[in-house]
């Protein structure tokens, strides 16, 4: 837990992506309850996981 408690690690073979990308994990494009689905739980588990340490970024009427 100590080691990985606030990393995710995601498979991206095959995109072209670098460190310092940004990373969309669930928004408008890509619904929270799509990604729930794939990994077999709900939003509100994967929402109240997801540490205080994880930079947020709230956007409001499309600003």
């Amino acid at each position: 837990g100590n080691v990985c408690m606030d990393m995710t690690m995601i498979d991206i073979t095959g995109i072209e992506a670098a460190e310092g990308d940004e990373v969309i994990l669930f928004g408008e494009e890509f619904p929270i309850q799509e990604l729930a689905e794939k990994i077999n739980t709900i939003p509100y588990e994967i929402l109240t996981n997801t540490s205080e340490r994880v930079k947020r970024v709230f956007i409001s009427d499309g600003i």
